[in-house]
């Protein structure tokens, strides 16, 4: 069970940064995150009280062998954690459309999607939903890089 116990602390960190980081943000955001990172922090307790409840019945232990299961995925995995990372290292400078857009390309990739249509699709879907929800409506202080200061532009 310690190998389920890396995505809660991944999703408790993220959600501590989440309550940090709207600190700044309208009072809107502010209730949105709130929200979100509550439920967030909700389900990280559910799934500790459930590998406490696992442990405590002894049907489990905390050892991470399903994390490095099967071996032929892990270089998939590792891709996806080194891509998470880019985005987030370098969204300051891309914005988070064109961040968003070439991270789901590049994940699509490692987990072999081939088909055109999917690649292209997907990551532009995606991309312009984060767009039009954090950027038009909300108008959140999310970074901002070329293609937001482009649509700015062009719709202003």
């Amino acid at each position: 069970m310690g190998a389920d116990l890396v995505i809660p602390a991944l999703a408790a960190a993220f959600g501590a940064y989440f309550f940090f980081s709207i600190a700044d943000l309208a009072w809107e955001a502010k209730a949105n995150g709130m929200v979100i990172g509550a439920i967030l922090l909700i389900l990280v307790l559910v799934q500790l009280v459930r590998i406490g409840m696992r442990l405590r019945a002894g049907d489990a232990d905390l050892g991470f062998e399903r994390l490095i299961s099967p071996r032929d995925a892990l270089p998939k995995r590792i891709g996806l954690v080194l891509i998470t990372i880019a985005f987030i290292a370098t969204m300051h400078w891309l914005g988070v459309t064109l961040g968003m857009l070439l991270a789901l390309f590049a994940s699509l990739w490692i987990l072999g999607v081939r088909s055109r249509k999917a690649l292209v699709l997907v990551p532009l879907a995606v991309a312009a939903c984060v767009y039009l929800l954090f950027v038009a409506a909300l108008q959140s202080d999310i970074p901002h890089g070329p293609v937001e200061w482009l649509l700015e532009k062009l719709l202003s």
